[in-house]
């Protein structure tokens, strides 16, 4: 069996309010192994952004709290980690690609601008920028962008959503993190520009002995990209399992209505 890359333990995790603190999750655990995909599904509001966020350390405190438990990565437990040490880990070990690569990306800087200050950021000797924009075009590259001499010199509002999401990705490869973390990257897409997305992700997985925790409400996605399954529900995690186990024989009710929420198209053959 691959080795545990990521252990989530009792993680209990809330948000104040004047005062007032609601549980996001209570009591959360599961385990993430080396070089697999896991899907992380369940309906909107049950947790799954908040999950990565707190697996990346993102959660702006306050308002967010961690109440309780451990998030170990690689046997750190990220949680008793200071600001400085995480930066070690945040970006190069681990790395995340947002739902809304638009908002994730600064509007103000060329492609080429926020690449290269990533790359450098990341890399683990000086570097020039001459050196990084080299770096960022073989990246854009990997990612199957064309016309990448251009493309550095354009500001994200000049690319279209599925090149944006691209860019995203490449923006997370840059320093080849164990764990990537997607949450839902293909939402806003068009269904032959997501088809690309998701095989992008496997494809690069595979070329760079990645683990993918990969988030989504798209049971159709899960059973594209899933090695194993995690269904959260209300911030409860309800099951667990491989892919093929979870859509044939699910055990939890909440499963089973996710299940039999997807379309299904009937072909009516003629007489």
């Amino acid at each position: 069996m691959a080795n545990k890359l990521v252990e989530v333990k009792n993680l209990s995790v809330g948000f104040e309010k004047n005062q007032n603190l609601t549980q996001a999750f209570s009591n959360l655990s599961f385990d993430i192994y080396e070089n697999e995909i896991v899907c992380l599904v369940g309906e909107s509001g049950s947790g799954k952004s908040v999950t990565a966020k707190a697996i990346m350390q993102l959660l702006q405190v306050p308002p967010a709290k961690y109440i309780g438990g451990e998030i170990i990565f690689n046997g750190k437990d990220l949680l008793k980690l200071s600001e400085k040490e995480l930066e070690k880990i945040r970006g190069k070990q681990m790395a995340m690609v947002f739902q809304d690569a638009l908002s994730a990306l600064n509007p103000v800087y060329t492609i080429g601008t926020q690449m290269v200050d990533v790359i450098r950021l990341h890399a683990n000797k000086k570097i020039t920028r001459k050196e990084a924009l080299e770096q960022a075009k073989e990246l854009l590259h990997l990612v199957n962008i064309r016309n990448v001499d251009e493309v550095v010199k354009q500001y994200p509002f000049q690319l279209s959503g599925g090149m944006r999401q691209r860019l995203m990705i490449a923006m997370a490869l840059s320093s080849k993190p164990q764990l990537l973390l997607a949450d839902e990257p293909t939402t806003a897409l068009d269904v032959t520009v997501q088809a690309r997305i998701l095989k992008l992700i496997r494809d690069l997985k595979e070329q760079f002995s990645m683990t993918v925790l990969f988030i989504t409400h798209d049971l159709g996605v899960v059973y594209e990209m899933a090695d194993r399954v995690m269904v959260l529900k209300e911030g409860e995690l309800v099951e667990e399992g491989r892919k093929d186990d979870i859509f044939t024989h699910p055990k939890h009710p909440y499963t089973k209505k996710l299940l039999n929420s997807m379309p299904r198209i009937y072909f009516q053959e003629d007489s």
